[in-house]
């Protein structure tokens, strides 16, 4: 009896144990693995809503696409692969709407970066950011106030004022003998940056030119085409967005002129401007151009010319017709590259502090090519990345490659 009654002590406090122990794991559940890539948000404030302005809403589809494309491979920090996940928000392309997109995609969504701006709302925008240690990747160039002291996380990732300075050298290096005007936005390039590009590009060029300076939101731009036909200019190149362009290229034809005009920034699709202004107005159209496919002196690698192919092919294959806008592919993908590569440099991709240290002054291999940080004299921070400065003209119904002048590091 006695060791009965010991066997079932020993077999009481056995069940005891166990059930203790089921307890103890009931009450502290494993945390799940991640079984996939780890995925970074990323914001991209821009116009999506002002039909004015068609680069927003024409962004996207390339920019989704692209994405996808990355992130079927991703990218390794630590150890660990990571992926991209856009989050776009309508700015309207102005101060009002950058801070309402900044903070929905800061405080709401999440995100530690923003990436792909090029809007008018760098102001608002860089104001939820920096206080935020929110990296902020952007142009710089019309409209852009920067201080490397109260902007500590602001990058240029393309360098669009240096950038229109280069494509004019490009469209020199190609008409020579042209004399070129100038048209500027009183929104634009201060009259004080006029005078530093006259004297340290368009003057050693030997380039002759005719500087315009016209109110923003004009629509009638004969004052500027008699201007420039009493100054003998032959060539003209607007420092200023499609829609002006359009209003700019239609009445210079009307007036009996048949020169070459040029607009900063990508061509958008060659329809828009032959519908706005007649087939044989827009022949000769100059702008931006990203086809790196057709670059002659900047390398671009080859993997990225591949993905970016396939979109094209892919955007193509949707519409039925050939894609052939190409701007895109020195924005989002671009500053994305940057940023990953920075990540890996840094070895963290929460310490934007330490990704902000790899940046400045970092090399980075991107669909823009391989440029090096430069700035730290002229901005006060080595965070303005390079650019081909490419720029293709309108033949027929189609934008084909004409010349490209390569940014080389500023001080």
């Amino acid at each position: 009896m006695k060791k009965w009654r010991e066997v079932s002590a020993i077999l009481m406090a056995a069940f005891i144990v166990l059930g203790m122990s089921a307890m103890a794991c009931a009450q502290k559940p494993s945390l799940p693995q991640p079984t996939g890539p780890i995925t970074i948000k990323v914001g991209l404030p821009t116009p999506l809503s002002n039909p004015a302005i068609p680069w927003g809403r024409a962004n996207m589809d390339p920019y989704l696409t692209w994405i996808d494309l990355f992130n079927e491979e991703g990218f390794e920090v630590a150890g660990k692969t990571y992926n991209f996940k856009l989050f776009a928000v309508d700015d309207y392309d102005s101060p009002e709407g950058g801070t309402a997109a900044a903070k929905q995609l800061v405080y709401g969504d999440g995100c530690k970066f923003l990436a792909g701006h090029w809007s008018w709302s760098y102001a608002a925008i860089s104001a939820i950011t920096n206080p935020a240690k929110v990296i902020f990747v952007t142009r710089n160039g019309g409209g852009i106030i920067y201080d490397a002291r109260t902007q500590p996380y602001n990058v240029f990732g393309t360098p669009a004022k240096e950038e229109w300075v280069n494509q004019v050298l490009a469209a020199h290096k190609k008409f020579p003998g042209a004399k070129f005007g100038l048209l500027e936005p009183t929104s634009g390039l201060t009259q004080s940056e006029i005078e530093q590009i006259n004297r340290q590009f368009f003057d050693p060029a030997g380039m002759r030119y005719q500087w315009e300076i016209f109110a923003a939101g004009t629509k009638d731009f004969t004052p500027y085409i008699n201007r420039f036909a009493q100054e003998g200019c032959d060539f003209i190149y607007m420092d200023t967005g499609i829609d002006s362009t359009l209003q700019f290229v239609k009445q210079r034809w009307d007036a009996g002129y048949k020169w070459p005009v040029a607009q900063a920034g990508g061509l958008a699709d060659t329809s828009i401007y032959i519908e706005s202004c007649g087939y044989d107005a827009v022949q000769g159209l100059i702008g931006g151009y990203f086809g790196i496919w057709d670059f002659k002196e900047t390398r671009v690698n080859p993997k990225y010319v591949s993905i970016c192919q396939q979109v094209m092919k892919t955007l193509s294959d949707k519409q039925g017709k050939p894609y052939t806008y190409t701007d895109w592919i020195g924005w989002l993908p671009s500053h994305l590259l940057i940023l990953s590569q920075a990540m890996q440099k840094a070895g963290t991709v929460e310490d934007t502090d330490a990704i902000m240290k790899a940046i400045r002054g970092g090399t980075f291999d991107t669909t823009a090519g391989t440029f090096t940080m430069s700035g730290e004299k002229t901005y006060g921070s080595a965070i303005v990345f390079g650019c081909p400065c490419a720029i293709c003209i309108v033949q027929g119904d189609k934008a084909v490659y004409l010349s490209e002048y390569p940014m080389k590091p500023i001080p």
